[in-house]
């Protein structure tokens, strides 16, 4: 049984992420979109393996976003986000009259930040997009559409299309782009369009998404396990103590330049403002993005991030099943044939991270803007009840390497395999096996450590047996004595 450590996690790669933090976070599009999404095997690599493409589904995370926590990282502090205008309309449909209202534009006054004197002035919420998320989204839609479209079995619509995002408006606006550009006539951004044509019943099909109260969403990292302890949102790790007691030096230098105390949690101001290039967000005249200190600061902060996710790969195993499980059921569909052609899950870069640390293979760098992991399912040729169905994932556009699956054959034909194919069946890990049953989810989320409590809860099945099987022996040898006397 292959069970990533912790240790296997963090060694090498880590260490690699760590001397360039955050590489490629800000994603400028096209050219970060069109590196990270390659397209599936190539057609001729399947022949040989009677294969074809069955389904793709694509967890993502959202497109350039303001500030998503009103952080005081800067003394004085000096934001002012105005350039988003991916706006959210408030609509609702009367379901008697069979009549929509007048659409309501959602506008934020007072946003940045909340020390100021209230004036009424419009601006941007937290965590809202920002404009460059609108070309990030049409670069990532036309780049996966002419990768993926021409080779599933037939073109996909919305009407094949599942759709789910966590109830924030900078998911849910990604995904509505998404869509607009991958199956809208014209769907366009400032600078380009979209060539794909729709017919007139598409373009009046109102298109479900799936969401879950934030509260409860496993896809925002909110389901009910007590096991895993603190929040793990970036916006919250904000123990300025941690970094006082490791870093020391640092500490006072970014206290020097910039009048606070350093949070891990920081490292979004900086970002951001970086990515922006602080249109919406100046940064301090020592912490300019040429800096030893700012690169510094991302070099701490994406450290003591690793070891917030590795410190307990147990409970973010457990914070991953769900999702896994409502993946591999959607798996399992596409690869009979019966479920949608295409799975859009719109979410977060800390969920991006559970889900890698959870299969063994997070290479401690920090997903940037609109990063995503793409699965694709292939089954046989005529093959339509799923048997002999493989999937590969795909991140950054390099397909992963699974610790537990050997490849097509998982024999010595796998150097030749295209890397990454694993049996569908092997989709989740054999040590999160067992969490299949809810109960015994909702159980070891729970205990304090439920894979201690497992393994004393056999051994002492173990010694109860061994001594039901003595104390059987000696009540036969008491019968034998008895019946002999």
């Amino acid at each position: 049984l292959l069970v990533p450590s912790p240790a296997s996690l963090a060694d090498a790669d880590f260490e690699a992420a760590q001397r360039y933090p955050f590489t490629g976070y800000c994603a400028h599009p096209p050219n970060a979109q069109r590196k990270l999404l390659p397209g599936p095997v190539l057609e001729e690599e399947l022949i040989g393996l009677s294969l074809t493409l069955a389904g793709v589904q694509v967890i993502f995370r959202h497109g350039a976003r303001d500030l998503s926590k009103d952080h005081h990282c800067f003394e004085p502090r000096n934001e002012a986000f105005t350039r988003c205008k991916v706006a959210t309309l408030v609509s609702y449909s009367f379901a008697v009259q069979r009549e929509e209202g007048t659409p309501l534009m959602k506008t934020v006054v007072d946003a940045y930040p909340s020390l100021h004197e209230v004036d009424g002035a419009p601006g941007c919420g937290e965590g809202v997009l920002l404009n460059e998320s609108i070309p990030q989204t049409h670069a990532f839609a036309e780049t996966f559409r002419k990768a993926y479209f021409p080779r599933l079995p037939k073109t996909p619509t919305l009407a094949d299309t599942h759709m789910y995002s966590t109830d924030k408006e900078r998911t849910m606006g990604t995904l509505f782009m998404l869509q607009n550009f991958l199956f809208q006539p014209g769907g366009s951004h400032e600078g380009g369009s979209s060539d794909l044509v729709v017919d007139s019943q598409q373009r009046k099909f109102r298109a479900p998404v799936f969401t879950r109260p934030l509260s409860s969403d496993p896809w925002d990292l909110h389901q009910y396990c007590p096991r895993v302890k603190g929040d793990l949102h970036a916006r919250y790790y904000n123990d300025h103590e941690v970094v006082r007691r490791n870093f020391p030096e640092f500490a006072a230098a970014w206290q020097a330049a910039a009048g606070t105390k350093f949070q891990p949690a920081f490292k979004d101001c900086l970002l951001v403002a970086k990515c922006s290039d602080q249109e919406g967000l100046k940064l301090p005249s020592g912490l300019q993005p040429d800096s030893a200190l700012f690169e510094e600061a991302l070099k701490i902060s994406l450290k003591l991030f690793q070891q917030k996710y590795t410190d307990d790969v147990e409970g973010i195993r457990l914070l991953a099943v769900p999702v896994l499980l409502e993946l591999e059921s959607f798996l399992k569909r596409q690869a009979s044939g019966s479920g949608p052609l295409l799975a859009l899950w719109a979410t977060h870069d800390t969920t991006l991270i559970v889900l890698l640390v959870a299969l063994g293979v997070w290479d401690g760098q920090w997903p940037p803007y609109m990063d995503s992991l793409v699965i694709e399912v292939y089954r046989r040729h005529g093959q339509t009840d799923g048997v002999g169905a493989f999937f590969r994932i795909l991140h950054r556009g390099v397909p992963l390497r699974l610790p537990w699956c050997d490849g097509v054959d998982g024999g010595a034909s796998a150097a030749v395999q295209p890397v990454g194919l694993c049996p569908v069946e092997r989709f989740l890990p054999e040590y999160l096996e067992q969490f299949r049953d809810r109960d015994m989810l909702k159980a070891a989320c729970a205990a304090t450590n439920p894979f201690l409590r497992a393994k004393q809860a056999a051994e002492a099945a173990t010694v109860a047996q061994v001594q039901a099987a003595a104390a059987a022996t000696v009540a036969a040898v008491l019968a034998a004595a008895a019946a002999g006397g």
